[in-house]
């Protein structure tokens, strides 16, 4: 046993609520050491010695380095102690918070078991209920449908359809949203995320000048207000983007600031080295490299509660939640103050936060519910579009994102192939239609709700920013064998595979299997990501890509139920 791979850290994603009933715990141990049985001994803190049970744990995700093994408990007890026992031919080692030995005395191990010291009601996690099912589409509200054609259109410089560049408006609106729900609703998709809709300078309105008003480019609060309603008729939930990491510097807080220096209300809503602004060079900080986005403070407690004001004035009008820009880069204090603020009102509104490395320190369950899934775009793109992996190493990838994350809070990721601050996928794959088919395949099968970027479903090429913000084209809405398939994976999703709690993902003779079940009933995904044909016999095919006389093709998949 390769005893320095050995982890576990209490209150974690190694030990963490699933729900009042059931409590997780995850070991870790070296890749190759998969094959070694492993056990939790766990009990009630203070009759443990005398009252433990033992169940053993499953290898639940396998990387290139470590093997992660899991028990779901009953919690029988609120105050819990565990222990874990790993046995290797045939000799019991226990690994406790004094590491390993061989023999373990139960009677003494109120000195080093693990422990849960008290398992609180409201630290029980809690995510929307409407997530089980979600697969969301991602709107680019200018570039979508220009729908209100008797607006001011005097601000509009770019033909629909033609190539975007980091000053163009193109037109779209909340009425164009609204006029192509029947579509939308038509994928199957029952969950939009739009990007700002609030007054602000740009097309893409991450610089926003006043929160509590909708850009008149896009429409008003009332037509906003039938966005939602409508939305919410065709079963579909609406989801908007709050940007409360920085703002633009047109705005009035900022502005006073700037003229009235430390005097100013407003001085401490932002990060400023010196007694005044100065706007030559820039002596405050602000978003990325863009000195127009000046960087809010959130722990001011002024800003902190404008900015819950604006969070509770959309949800009030009927949005069902938020999804947080550069998250990452706001205190958890304001977090968790704005958690119980929004969920203490709607405890049914989505919290996702932008973050694009390991999340974990904001899925406790006390900031938010979830988080935009980047780790999972490149492991995909690295096996598909680039192909710079192969199955085994795409399967360690994905094994390693999940075993990181509380299982409480997986279901709140929203799972990915591109967004607006991406390349397109279909792009990256050199516009090869069946290698975004199979990544599509794959991310239906991810744990968590999946989502796609208006124009996939086409597919819709796309360079970096600004050219991932095409227009969506005017006969988009036209079915196609693309959009058809696209179709089906939704409905696979939201019918069939949310539900299932068991996941696997692994490589098995060159193919990429992926597999979602419950109680030994569930589906299978196989990819053949490679440049020649695989056998893989079997029946039941639920659906198929390049599938021929029980070979997978090169860049093909196949989904069938679960082979017992």
């Amino acid at each position: 046993m390769n005893t320095q791979a050995l982890l576990h850290i209490s209150e974690s994603p190694y030990a963490s609520l699933v729900s009042e009933k059931d409590f997780c715990l995850r070991l870790r141990l070296a890749s190759e050491d998969k094959g070694l049985s492993v056990y939790a001994h766990f009990g009630g803190k203070y009759p443990f010695p005398t009252s433990r049970e033992k169940i053993p744990m499953a290898l639940a995700y396998l990387d290139s380095e470590f093997a992660y093994f899991e028990a779901i408990i009953p919690v029988k007890d609120k105050r819990l102690a565990y222990v874990f026992e790993i046995v290797e031919n045939g000799q019991s080692h226990f690994f406790t918070e004094k590491g390993l030995t061989d023999h373990y005395d139960f009677a003494c191990s109120y000195k080093d078991f693990f422990q849960f010291p008290y398992l609180h009601q409201i630290d029980v996690p809690s995510l929307p209920s409407w997530l089980e099912g979600a697969f969301f589409y991602q709107i680019f509200p200018d570039r979508f449908k220009l729908g209100d054609k008797g607006k001011d259109l005097s601000y509009v410089n770019l033909d629909w359809g033609g190539a975007p560049t980091p000053q163009s408006f193109a037109g779209g609106d909340l009425e164009g949203i609204r006029e192509r729900l029947p579509y939308l609703a038509s994928l199957g998709v029952n969950a939009l995320y739009l990007t700002p809709i609030f007054l602000s300078p740009s097309y893409h309105k991450y610089d926003i000048v006043d929160y509590l008003k909708i850009d008149p480019q896009l429409g008003d609060e009332k037509t906003l207000k039938r966005l939602i309603d409508d939305a919410h008729k065709a079963g579909i939930r609406l989801v908007l983007d709050a940007v409360f990491n920085h703002l633009s510097s047109q705005s009035l807080f900022f502005q006073d600031a700037v003229k009235n220096g430390r005097k100013s209300p407003y001085w401490d809503w932002f990060f400023v080295h010196g007694d005044h602004i100065d706007l030559n060079k820039p002596n405050y900080e602000y978003f990325s490299v863009c000195p127009y986005m000046p960087k809010l403070n959130p722990d001011s407690s002024t800003c902190a509660a404008y900015l819950k004001k604006v969070a509770l004035h959309y949800l009030d009008l009927g949005i069902d939640g938020w999804r947080l820009d550069v998250a990452d880069e706001v205190s958890h204090e304001f977090w968790r103050d704005f958690r119980k603020a929004i969920k203490s009102a709607y405890p049914e509104a989505l919290i996702l936060g932008e973050h694009w490395h390991n999340p974990h320190a904001f899925l406790k369950g006390d900031e938010f519910d979830g988080v935009m899934n980047y780790p999972l775009t490149y492991a995909l793109e690295s096996y598909l579009a680039s192909k710079n992996s192969n199955a085994r190493h795409c399967a360690s990838e994905i094994n390693r994102i999940f075993a990181n994350i509380r299982p409480s809070q997986i279901q709140g990721n929203l799972n990915l192939l591109d967004s607006h601050d991406t390349f397109r996928f279909y792009t990256l794959c050199k516009e090869n239609i069946d290698l975004l088919e199979c990544a599509l395949a794959a991310l239906v099968f991810m744990p968590g709700c999946p989502g796609i970027y208006y124009g996939t479903e086409i597919p819709l090429p796309g360079n970096f920013d600004p050219d991932s913000r095409r227009c969506f084209p005017l006969d988009g809405e036209k079915p196609t064998a693309h959009s058809e398939l696209l179709r089906n994976l939704i409905a696979i999703h939201t019918k069939q595979i949310s539900h299932l709690r068991k996941f696997r993902c692994q490589e098995i003779e060159g193919l990429l299997r992926i597999e979602r079940s419950e109680g030994g009933q569930g589906l299978e995904l196989y990819i053949n990501a490679t440049d020649h044909p695989i056998q893989l016999k079997g029946d039941d095919h639920l659906l198929a890509h390049r599938y021929e006389s029980n070979h997978i093709q090169p860049n093909g998949f196949l989904i069938r139920r679960l082979q017992k």
